[in-house]
This record gives C-alpha cells, sequence and structure tokens, in this order.
C-alpha cells in the first residue's frame, strides 16, 4: 500500500495522546490534531491543529481531506462515537485507522460481553466489517497493561501502606508496557503498513507477574514488614461485573474488572509470549530497569 506520511490524531490531549504526538513528530510524520476547540500554544508548532463537531460525519471529513491515516486516543466518554470517525476515514478516502483500543486483553473473545469491554468489541468488528469491503485498513494495538498504571495501582501492591493481596497467589502473567511504547508502536504501524495490515498487533515490553513485583519490593527494601493476604481474580471480576448489574457503573465497579480480567490468567491471553516488538521498535524492559521503577515507588 501507499506510504504513509499524513497522520490525524483524535483524543490528543490526554495521556496517551500526548506519548503518540511526540513519537510520531520524532518519526517525521506531518501531524495534524483534531480537536473540538483550539488552545493557542497547546501543541507544538510542527502540529496542524483542526477545530472538528466529533458529533458531525461532515465536520470530519473535512477535517481528514489528504490524510494518510488517523489514530485515535480518544477517552471512555468517547468510545463508542469513533463510528462516526471510521465513517468520516472512509468518506475522506483515509487509508489506515487505528482505534482507541488499548489493553491487555481487550480483544480476547472472553471479555467482549464484560461492560467497558463490549463498547471496544463494538467498535472493532464495526472497523473490521468496513475493512472486509476494502474501504480503508485497520491496526489494533494491544499494549499490554501500561506499567506505570500497574505500579501506581494499590490493588496490585499498595507501596505506600505496604500491604499486597496476592491474586490467584499472584502468579499469573501479564505483558505490560511504558506509556512511551504507545507512541514508539503507533509510528512502527505507519512505517510498516503492509505488515500490520487489517490485524491486532502485540507489544509487550516485558512479562510481569504481581508476585514478582511484591518479590523486587521485599528485596529492595527487606526491613519492610508487608501485609499480606490473597484472593481470587475471578471473585474481583465478580464483584465488579455485580456492581455494574445493580446500577454502578462507577470507577471502581469498573476497575474491578479491568483488574480481575487482567490478572485472570491464562483464560484472557494477557501474556504476550508472542509479539511484535522487533517489527514496531519496542525496546524491552531490563531487570534494573524495572528495580529502579519499584524503588521510586517505595520511595
Amino acid at each position: 500500500m501507499a506510504v504513509i506520511r499524513n497522520v490525524a490524531v483524535a483524543g490528543a490531549s490526554g495521556n496517551i495522546g500526548s506519548y503518540v504526538l511526540k513519537a510520531l513528530l520524532q518519526a517525521n510524520f506531518n501531524v495534524t490534531v483534531l480537536t473540538r476547540s483550539q488552545k493557542p500554544g497547546a501543541y507544538d508548532s510542527k502540529i496542524t491543529v483542526v477545530e472538528v463537531d466529533f458529533t458531525s460525519v461532515g465536520s470530519l471529513t473535512s477535517a481528514l481531506q489528504n490524510q494518510d491515516a488517523i489514530v485515535s486516543t480518544v477517552g471512555k466518554a468517547g468510545l463508542e462515537a469513533q463510528r462516526l470517525l471510521i465513517d468520516a476515514a472512509i468518506a475522506a478516502g483515509v487509508q489506515r485507522f487505528i482505534p482507541s483500543d488499548y489493553g491487555v486483553c481487550t480483544t480476547s473473545p472472553k471479555v467482549s460481553g464484560f461492560p467497558f469491554y463490549s463498547t471496544l468489541a463494538t467498535v472493532r468488528q464495526y472497523l473490521e466489517d468496513k475493512a472486509a469491503t476494502g474501504a480503508l485498513t485497520y491496526t489494533i494495538v494491544a499494549i499490554g497493561s501500561f506499567l506505570e498504571y500497574v505500579l501506581m495501582t494499590p490493588t496490585v501492591v499498595n507501596f505506600k501502606e505496604h500491604s499486597v493481596t496476592l491474586m490467584d497467589e499472584g502468579k499469573n502473567r501479564i505483558s505490560t508496557s511504558p506509556l512511551a511504547s504507545i507512541g514508539t508502536a503507533v509510528a512502527g504501524v505507519f512505517k510498516n503498513p503492509d505488515e500490520t495490515k487489517n490485524r491486532v498487533v502485540y507489544v509487550s515490553a516485558t512479562i510481569l507477574t504481581q508476585k514478582q513485583i511484591f518479590d523486587i519490593a521485599k528485596e529492595i527494601k527487606p526491613e519492610i514488614t508487608w501485609t499480606v493476604s490473597n484472593i481470587k481474580a475471578s471473585d474481583i471480576l465478580k464483584e465488579g461485573l455485580d456492581a455494574v448489574a445493580s446500577g454502578d457503573g462507577g470507577f471502581q465497579a469498573i476497575g474491578n474488572i479491568l483488574i480481575g480480567t487482567a490478572f485472570g490468567g491464562e483464560e484472557y491471553g494477557c501474556a504476550y509470549d508472542n509479539n511484535d516488538n522487533s517489527l514496531l521498535g519496542i525496546e524491552p524492559i531490563t531487570d534494573e530497569t524495572l528495580k529502579s521503577l519499584i524503588a521510586a515507588q517505595l520511595n
């Protein structure tokens, strides 16, 4: 397929979007940010900023003229509306679409019926159906759990309170990558359009277990006395699902669903033993780097 040079970004102001923008600029792509309202000085001077109405296919289509690709980094509130972005991309003749579908087991069929995951699955199916007609191509970037979030989440290891609740004895494996890896991966997709066409690419800077993180923490500061308990990951998942079923779709409920699946073991395919790191330019996390990151949490 044709070389990708011009890339539009939706959701650029978010945490993930900032890493994507930085990587695209470093890779010398021509970047256009789609935004609801322009704020002077919000973006690098090399970036073209275009105001759009995200509820209007016409507005989006106009903004996407002459773009080779679009990457979406929208947050939870904007996930379902990505179908309008897909329609606009097709109307504008955009070649490649990367949806906001960054996670550790979002593409597993076993989670497609769960809250939050179901929205991602619906958008992904819509995109795949459009691609099947030849209207455009897509890539799903399975980034694993973001390492910074894993280490900051008290449910994994509570570094502040020196406590840990081991899920399934802490032995379940999970792929994880630093936040910056999402930008590297997206740029890598656009550099390799044929190799990444109409498929999921898997990114795994390292594979960890909860117990491994805990053991490293104990090694770094053996003088700390930890409070340790145990729970089943399936019980955490059930707690989240039950809360949503009773009308509570808040942060805690969705968080339990995400944690219960991400640390749910091989059932959800959360450890990418086969990955696309080399193709996309992803560097592995060294043991030394991991230890330094955990040490920073302890301090």
